[in-house]
């Protein structure tokens, strides 16, 4: 079959979708999976329409699935001669709430300008299921990701840091706390540098809730299924390529970054925008601090002393708690670390 013979096809089995006359309760799915392997189960009139609907139903999206695919193959191959018809029939596709990756994937392999467009129509549209509108986002990100690496890799001419000095500075190694810094060696300079910055981090008091927020059980950045995964963990993606290091934590790109979780409807209405992703940056980046400093203390024990007494200050406050207190536990042979967390169980941060 040629493209336009696959796209005709597509748009019979979209334009003859008839959906469920009734919505179907966990028992009658249950029911109808049983008639796949006991072929004879006692049923009503009723239920046998039903199914036998929901048998021609399936068929018709595996054939419209299949064309998909061949589309895509197609696109990837020789490109696409009829891109506006596609796009709009990838986008019809996810709107009928059903399975969305099939034409989510066909309108990011189309990319910009149609492809992009259709996604971005999508992902702020609230009539779309939002498990779905979470499988769109998911390739949105990605397909605008290359963009925002450019933006985030522009000069900071006359941009306002949002940082101290002392963490605005820090070296680019060690990224923005978004994710796993660069190799950054042990030595004197970096210690100091390490000392300055957790000390600038911390917060004068306790943050209302737990900085960062903890990781929803069972959901891991970049799923596509993730329904129940919290706005904060796409917009940290985004920020991974609009605010890459400490010194690009500004007042305009948090402005940009604003903009593009917009884009991709999430929620960016709580608070103040800029200060609330300012301070999850600032958590992140000091729990990888810590993490840095449980191995570097072996070669550098004077670093211990100081380090106790911020790890201790960080739990109390909620602030990147989780790494302050590791760094405690694995620095416990020294009676500091061990007194601090007497004192924290005693005070009931552990």
């Amino acid at each position: 079959m040629g493209e336009r013979s696959d796209l005709e096809a597509l748009e019979a089995a979209i334009d003859g979708y008839e959906p469920p006359p009734v919505e179907w309760t966990d028992d009658l799915w249950a029911l109808y999976e049983r008639t796949e392997t006991e072929p004879y189960l006692p049923l009503t009139q009723e239920q046998r329409r039903l199914f036998a609907q929901e048998r021609v139903r399936e068929r018709r999206m595996a054939e419209a699935q299949r064309l998909f695919e061949s589309l895509n193959s197609r696109l990837e191959e020789t490109g696409l001669r009829e891109p506006v018809r596609a796009a709009d029939l990838a986008e019809r596709w996810v709107r009928m709430n059903l399975y969305a990756l099939p034409g989510t994937r066909l309108l990011y392999e189309l990319g910009v300008p149609h492809g992009e467009a259709a996604l971005l129509r999508l992902v702020a549209d609230e009539a779309v299921d939002r498990a779905d509108r979470a499988v769109v986002r998911s390739w949105l990100i990605t397909l605008r990701t290359p963009r925002n690496r450019a933006l985030g890799r522009r000069p900071q001419l006359g941009e306002t840091p949002l940082f101290p000095p002392a963490v605005h500075g820090l070296a680019d190694a060690w990224r923005a706390g978004t994710e796993a810094p660069s190799e950054v060696a042990v030595n004197r300079e970096n210690i100091a540098a390490v000392r300055a910055a957790l000390e600038a981090l911390l917060p004068p008091r306790r943050p209302a809730a737990p900085e960062p927020p903890p990781e929803p059980t069972g959901a891991r950045e970049g799923d596509e299924d993730g329904e129940e995964r919290p706005d904060w963990i796409d917009v940290r993606i985004v920020l991974r390529a609009l605010v890459p290091y400490p010194r690009s934590v500004t007042l305009e790109r948090m402005a940009e970054a604003r903009r593009e979780a917009e884009l991709m409807g999430l929620e960016t209405e709580i608070g103040d925008f800029a200060e609330r992703w300012t301070t999850r940056v600032g958590a992140w980046l000091a729990g990888w601090m810590f993490r840095w400093l449980c191995p570097a203390r072996r070669d550098h024990p004077d670093l211990t002393s100081w380090a106790v007494d911020l790890a201790e200050q960080y739990v109390r406050r909620g602030f990147a708690a989780e790494e302050g207190l590791r760094f405690l536990h694995l620095s416990d042979e020294d009676p500091r670390s061990l007194a601090a967390l007497e004192r924290l169980k005693e005070s009931g941060r552990t």
